[in-house]
């Protein structure tokens, strides 16, 4: 799911978020992720940071504990099988060992 999705399943009030940009770059969400936010949803320390953007509110900060992030997984662009298929391409063009594991099939590439 995204940002936005997550919000939605967890309750949090946009209006009750920290304004944020936009469009983050890395420094950023990693300078907010070492302040250690409460979670937007249940107040313990968050582990994860994200921006979500509201029609009403504009862009605001989406902190998340282990727990809640857990349990609003982020949705994957490709599906999985897709994206090691992809992976594995790149790595064989750069002649890069590859290994994957997978909980339903194990090592693959050995």
């Amino acid at each position: 799911m995204n940002s936005e999705e997550a919000a939605r399943k967890l309750g949090v009030d946009p209006a009750s978020l920290a304004p944020a940009p936009p469009a983050p770059r890395f420094a950023q969400f990693w300078a907010r992720m070492q302040k250690e936010p409460p979670c937007s949803a249940c107040g313990q320390p968050s582990r994860t940071s994200g921006v979500i953007h509201d029609p009403g509110h504009g862009s605001r900060w989406l902190d998340r504990c282990r727990e809640c992030f857990l349990a609003t997984p982020p949705t994957l662009p490709v599906p999985p099988g897709r994206f090691f298929e992809e992976l594995r391409g790149v790595a064989a063009d750069a002649r890069l060992r590859l290994r994957t594991y997978t909980d339903e099939d194990g090592w693959e590439g050995e």
